[in-house]
């Protein structure tokens, strides 16, 4: 559910709230959200930051103890940044009779276990490095869940620097086919400081634009 106008955060939730009563769906149905941020954030500044969205959640009912039931992206942009945290989309659950599942993948940035990937480092090894990590996270989620890159029905990447090679069959070519339905590539950064790659990938059936004024 694309949003045009965005919303600010703060007024999203009741937006998102109203609009899935009025299509006869309990807001435990609300199952990914997409936000624009104004900047990349410091690790402190996210902790600060992802206080009152996980409240909401628990307010809804969407939190499994400290486990979010929502997916998430959240993608500083490179040029036109909203001037302050806005969301651009968000997904809900509907019942359906047609054939096939659907699913959606929180935005998977170039942050490991251990900290960003080659911190510091734009070079162009680093950014396939970079890249490589995202693809690889992605592909493993889809695997757990069932799926595969071939379910798909978009996948975005968000960069600023060149990926050498990023169509090859090391990097996005692992996708195959998938890549006749095209990438949606955005000039812009993960949330977190320090990030420079980040990937989306899901499966839906239905996707539409909605008026928010």
């Amino acid at each position: 559910m694309q949003l045009r106008p965005w919303l600010p955060l703060e007024r999203a939730y009741a937006f998102i709230e109203e609009y899935l009563k009025n299509v006869g769906r309990p807001v435990q149905a609300f199952c990914g959200i997409e936000m624009r941020v104004p900047a990349p954030l410091t690790f402190d500044q996210w902790s600060t930051f992802n206080v009152p969205y996980l409240e909401q959640l628990r307010k809804w009912g969407l939190m499994h103890g400290a486990l979010s039931g929502v997916c998430r992206s959240n993608i500083a942009l490179a040029l036109h940044p909203p001037a302050t945290t806005s969301v651009c989309a968000f997904s809900y659950t509907a019942p359906s009779s047609a054939p096939g599942a659907t699913f959606c993948l929180s935005g998977t940035a170039d942050i490991g276990p251990d900290g960003i990937i080659a911190e510091g480092d734009t070079s162009p090894p680093a950014m396939q490095k970079r890249a490589r990590y995202t693809i690889d996270v992605i592909g493993s989620s889809l695997e757990k869940l069932g799926f595969s890159w071939q379910d798909t029905t978009q996948i975005a990447i968000f960069h600023v620097h060149d990926i050498p090679n990023l169509w090859g069959p090391s990097l996005l070519g692992v996708a195959g086919e998938t890549l006749r339905r095209g990438v949606l590539v955005h000039r812009a950064r993960p949330p977190i400081a320090g990030g420079e790659v980040e990937l989306e990938a899901r499966g839906l059936r239905q996707e539409l634009v909605v008026a928010t004024s």
